[in-house]
């Protein structure tokens, strides 16, 4: 159990807090993928590794075929295993890899979807630890295996019936499904108009600067972006100059705006509870939190975050 438990836990970390799916959105998958008071099960996939693609400082692409049939989308969530020396995990640290040498050397952790086809995945990473590492490090035709459903898809989350503007927010490689999520939801035309603001420490870690300024030239009145770099002008909620960016077009209520929260789990957690006690529909927040669970959310940001979308949200929700 204590085996089991150590992938367990990781994907029991997404299930609780990588999404909170509105009111009419069902998980997909996530209820056959655990056995009861086991390890996670699910079927596992054979694919190779095609490329390494590097799109900025510390955060590559995988792109990932795989001559199966498959159904995935921007935001699921699943398994992705990759072949590693048993000997060598047990020399290395037996106990921090212990899941690994239970599973016959291959090292596995959740990740998420940003693009995928029938037959292939672009899976955005952050390189910090042995396992991206290694992903990061193998050439292509390595042998992979994935597997499991976690999640809603980011577009099957959003209800467009009923909104008129979509903004993503996201940290880091938060950004890499964001960008997947966007490209199917320009093939619609009835989607709504959608806003990224992408954050990151430092600026040589954008990731897709010139496509998405392609995008934005390309899809005028239907996508805009921006990156905000922190160690230039502060995190997104440091001021309420940044928060300005944000701010709705006039005409439009609390209700008409889906937000989408991706990445480090302060940003998002602080943006949730911020937009909530702005008054912000529930159904019209989804979130997925990548790292930094336990960070203790600033109460002072939260009250900034809520003044600023009130300040520019001059229709109540309904």
């Amino acid at each position: 159990m204590k085996i089991a438990g150590i992938f367990l836990l990781m994907l029991q970390v997404m299930e609780s807090r990588a999404f909170a799916p509105p009111s009419k959105v069902s998980y997909r998958g996530s209820s056959k993928v655990f056995a009861d008071g086991g390890p996670p099960q699910y079927d596992k996939i054979d694919a190779v590794l095609k490329e390494v693609e590097v799109l900025s400082k510390g955060s590559v692409m995988l792109h990932i075929y795989s001559e199966t049939t498959i159904d995935y989308k921007p935001g699921h969530v699943l398994a992705l295993e990759i072949e590693a020396d048993v000997e060598k995990l047990k020399s290395d640290d037996e106990k921090n890899n212990a899941d690994a040498i239970a599973n016959g050397g291959w090292m596995r952790g959740p990740y998420t979807v940003s693009r995928a086809t029938d037959n292939s995945l672009d899976i955005l990473i952050k390189v910090v630890g042995s396992k991206s590492k290694m992903l990061s490090e193998a050439e292509s035709g390595t042998p992979l295996k994935f597997g499991g459903k976690f999640k809603v898809p980011i577009v099957e989350g959003i209800q467009q019936d009923d909104t008129k503007r979509v903004v993503f927010i996201s940290t880091g490689v938060g950004v890499g499904p964001c960008v997947g999520a966007i490209e199917e939801a320009l093939k619609d035309n009835s989607f709504p108009p959608v806003e990224l603001y992408a954050s990151y420490r430092n600026s040589d870690e954008i990731v897709y600067s010139k496509y998405l300024d392609d995008l934005q030239t390309n899809n005028p009145g239907k996508f805009s972006w921006q990156a905000i770099v922190s160690s230039e002008t502060g995190r997104l909620s440091a001021s309420e100059e940044n928060l300005e960016v944000i701010a709705a077009p006039e005409g439009l209520g609390l209700d008409d705006t889906h937000y989408h929260l991706i990445g480090n789990g302060q940003l998002v957690s602080e943006f949730k509870t911020g937009l909530e006690k702005a008054g912000v529909p529930k159904d019209k927040v989804t979130v997925e939190m990548y790292f930094n669970h336990k960070a203790e959310a600033n109460n002072d940001v939260i009250d900034r975050i809520a003044d600023a979308v009130i300040a520019t949200n001059a229709i109540p929700a309904n």
